[in-house]
């Protein structure tokens, strides 16, 4: 049942929120995603990411239900039912993994950039969606900020989210004229700004990894959860044996996503250290060279 209280909000949206709950328990569910979109829109509120969750689940709208969940744990990361959540996320990803999908949100900073994967336009950020696993290409564009082009890797496991920090266009400033007889300063040396930056696959692995290990945790929670369950023998036997073939498959799936994680984990430790060194690299070519009156700085080896 949805959360059923939403305190310190405006009249609009509280009545927005209880319209929202009374077409759900009539099971009207689209209408109760609507009402409750339409509260958040007035007065956010990570819980009514998780009703709206629920009511696609009535549905039976995976993808929708995924999306909205991943939001919900997106605003609330330490929320008291975090645990559980992930796990309904787990299974949720596994159903999008068996229809040959998954499933992936694009997320920028500003809001409001327009989305282009594979030369397609999917809309603006923030934009959720799905496609096939494997390499996509990127493409975001904004008013005012400078187009960004990235290659990513979506796996057939999980969800990711793309979060970027969109940069902003720049101002050309005025030309200062010196006085006659009088030299013009020195321009300072250019300076290659992306020589310290870590590489966004480098980012992308950590963040699989974390992402993974939490999975992986949360399903380790839930298989110990459904053993104490057996274990106060509250259930007949033929539950019971539905039961431990669950608590077998999700030993089995937590392995495989811990697995899965250390290893990524690993790539991204290596990513990064390679990383490092080309900064390092990249950083001794650097040099200045002056010439009489005249002073400029010189990049040097191969970029």
């Amino acid at each position: 049942m949805p959360t059923a209280s939403l305190d310190g909000v405006s009249q609009q949206a509280r009545g927005s929120f209880e319209l929202g709950l009374a077409a759900y328990s009539e099971g009207r569910y689209r209408a109760a995603v609507e009402h409750f979109k339409e509260a958040d829109r007035l007065a956010p509120s990570a819980r009514l990411s998780f009703n709206i969750a629920l009511a696609y689940e009535r549905m039976s709208d995976a993808p929708n239900a995924l999306a909205a969940y991943r939001d919900y744990l997106r605003r609330t990361p330490a929320a008291g039912n975090a645990a559980a959540t992930s796990v309904r996320i787990a299974e949720l990803e596994l159903a999008l993994q068996r229809s040959g999908v998954q499933q992936v949100s694009v997320l920028t900073v500003p809001e409001g950039a327009t989305v282009r994967i594979d030369d397609v336009s999917r809309g603006v950020t923030p934009w959720t969606g799905e496609l096939p696993p494997g390499q996509h290409r990127l493409e975001l564009q904004a008013s005012g900020y400078k187009e960004s082009k990235q290659v990513f890797e979506l796996t057939a496991q999980h969800a990711i989210d793309l979060l970027y920090d969109l940069e902003p266009l720049a101002s050309s400033a005025p030309a200062v004229l010196a006085p006659p007889g009088v030299s013009a300063a020195a321009p300072p040396p250019a300076t290659n700004h992306d020589e310290s930056r870590v590489s966004w696959w480098t980012w992308t692995a950590f963040g699989g990894s974390a992402a993974l290990l939490l999975s992986a945790g949360a399903i380790e929670l839930s298989r110990r959860g459904l053993e104490a369950e057996v274990k106060r023998e509250e259930l007949d036997q033929i539950a019971s044996l539905a039961t431990y073939d669950t608590i077998e498959s999700r030993t089995l799936q937590a392995r495989i996503v811990l697995g899965t994680g250390m290893l990524l984990g690993a790539v991204g430790g290596l990513s990064l250290y390679w990383d490092l060194k080309n900064g390092e690299r990249a950083s001794a070519t650097l040099g200045l060279a002056c010439s009489g009156d005249e002073c400029r700085a010189l990049m040097r080896g191969s970029w």
